[in-house]
């Protein structure tokens, strides 16, 4: 452990041994008085105060990136505070000293109960207040230890020291009453997650120290200077648990517009004043919110933070899903690697599709508004009636490319007259050069009904149990399973893309030969429908890419 000697005068630290002056408070209960002494003394408990510094400015936030998130940390007011709530104070025990000028005259040790302040036996049973003279007093419990003039207290009492102070003028010959507020040394944290769609389990953390010897672990107070020193060491990890959301699934965000789920740390985290959000760090090892179990560490808990005795914080980390994006160059990764997430021109990575799993991907835009899919289309060799089997098909690129699943043999992406949407879906242009597209497993093309359950699972975090369609022998199926449609939309506009919320997609399922397998997206859903008109120009078309 080293010392590092922080010194800042009192008024730095707001509130933490703010003067209450006056000899009277009027909201304290009446004591009684004690004839041995000619002071009486009443003591309340002060709660924790939201920092009103941080309610008239907006929070400034930071992002760290964790496995398959973006955590966006800000620190507010804990809501939970009502300002400057007090309590009665019962059987505890004080230290009194009075200071004139900064100089200790006196002190007295005893226990407050209810309303009567009884010395110690070994305690002078009064303190010598001259007439007429002003005093400061200070009031402290046993959590804070005087060493000489100064008084310290250690980070593992930082959630149970009081100190309280007061000015007063002897003004009475005989009798004084002294009313101290008792205000906390230390500060408290809490951790809140928050999440465009639900946290389906606990979220496991720890709080640590950022490096070692750098956070306070005890401070120092001298009434004479009214100055603090503080020094400094490491702590012990905190485990800190996070429960799952309680909110409704998939609605109580719109579909992932807002974010409306919340998962509070069920316990506080204290401090000593003059931490500041530097000084700790958050570990992530356990929950999946995403795709993912989350790892890795928020480094700091606010740049701007200062904690200040008394002080309640909230530390909100907006969670938000890192979706992977295949890139112009025919690699994988994250929206941080482009211009799009702040990557700097020289070196961005450039964006053509959104990946959807087992080696897919969709174009980040439409080819067009729809085009006559398949008027005067060649019929698949193969076709599937019943939903399960449709939503089990992946040879969306092989009825596009291949020949094998077409009555005459003809290649559906190479006949712009006949297979207008195959042809088009084929010829998809991302807006860049892509030469590795050349190679024929790596063609654009119309996606099939099972690699639409990818698009809904991957990008939707919906519920494949939802998929409830019912086999029959009819393809006029029709049904609504929820997902966050928001939130997959906006895997595209936020790299500069976009789809269609409540439009009817292409898939290149045949349910029967006049009607084929589609789906309509909404913000809160998707609709699966097995009757498709293959002559209806209205639908969108966009395609899949297998890149792998």
């Amino acid at each position: 452990m080293k010392t590092n000697s922080k010194i800042m005068i009192l008024a730095a630290l707001a509130g933490f041994l703010a003067s209450s002056c006056g000899n009277e408070n009027n909201n304290q209960p009446e004591p009684m008085p004690n004839e041995e002494q000619g002071i009486t003394f009443s003591f309340t408990e002060q709660d924790y105060e939201s920092d009103q510094e941080l309610t008239r400015a907006t929070p400034r936030t930071e992002t760290a990136y964790l496995s398959d998130c973006e955590a966006e940390v800000s620190v507010e007011n804990d809501p939970d505070i009502t300002v400057n709530k007090t309590r009665a104070i019962t059987n505890k025990h004080y230290t009194i000293r009075a200071y004139r000028n900064g100089v200790k005259i006196g002190e007295i040790r005893g226990t407050f109960n209810g309303s009567t302040f009884t010395h110690d036996v070994t305690s002078p049973k009064d303190l010598p207040l001259n007439f007429g003279m002003t005093y400061d007093l200070v009031a402290f419990n046993d959590d804070v230890i005087p060493m000489g003039d100064n008084l310290t207290v250690s980070l593992d009492k930082a959630s149970t020291a009081f100190i309280g102070t007061t000015t007063v003028l002897a003004n009475h010959p005989k009798k004084m009453q002294v009313a101290f507020t008792m205000k906390h040394v230390g500060a408290r944290l809490r951790i809140q997650f928050l999440c465009q769609k639900d946290i389906p389990g606990n979220i496991t953390t720890t709080i640590a120290g950022t490096t070692a010897n750098t956070l306070p672990v005890s401070i120092s107070y001298n009434p004479m200077t009214k100055a603090y020193t503080s020094t400094t060491g490491s702590m012990t990890p905190r485990t800190n648990n996070s429960p799952a959301s309680t909110q409704a699934k998939y609605t109580a965000s719109n579909g992932g517009q807002t974010f409306d789920y919340t998962s509070t740390s069920s316990n506080y985290h204290y401090f000593l004043p003059t931490t500041t959000g530097t000084d700790i760090k958050l570990n992530l090892s356990g929950g999946t919110v995403f795709w993912n179990p989350l790892t890795g560490s928020i480094p700091k808990l606010g740049a701007t933070l200062t904690m200040q005795s008394g002080k309640s914080y909230l530390i909100k980390i907006k969670l938000k899903p890192r979706f992977t994006y295949l890139f112009s160059d025919g690699t994988t990764g994250f929206r941080s690697q482009t211009t799009y997430g702040g990557a700097p021109a020289a070196t961005a990575k450039t964006p053509i599709a959104v990946v959807v799993g087992q080696g897919r991907a969709v174009a980040l835009r439409p080819v067009d508004y729809g085009g006559i899919f398949g008027k005067k289309i060649q019929h698949f060799t193969t076709m599937f009636a019943d939903f399960t089997t449709c939503i089990s098909d992946m040879r969306g690129y092989e009825y596009t490319w291949e020949t094998t699943y077409s009555v005459n043999g003809t290649v559906k992406a190479n006949d712009p007259t006949n297979a207008v949407g195959f042809f088009k879906a084929g010829r998809y242009n991302p807006g860049v050069s892509t030469t590795w597209l050349q190679q024929s497993a790596h063609r654009w093309y119309v996606p099939a009904y099972g690699e639409w359950k990818l698009f809904y699972l991957t990008l939707g975090f919906g519920n494949e149990s939802l998929l409830i369609g019912t086999p029959s022998s009819s393809q006029y199926w029709s049904f609504t399973s929820s997902c966050y449609g928001y939130l997959a939309m906006q895997a595209f506009t936020q790299v500069g893309g976009g789809i269609f919320s409540n439009r009817y997609y292409l898939s290149s399922t045949e349910s029967d030969p006049s009607w084929f397998a589609e789906l309509n997206l909404s913000s809160t859903n998707i609709y699966w429908s097995g009757d498709g008109l293959k002559d209806w120009s209205a639908y969108v078309n966009l395609p899949f890419i297998k890149y792998q």
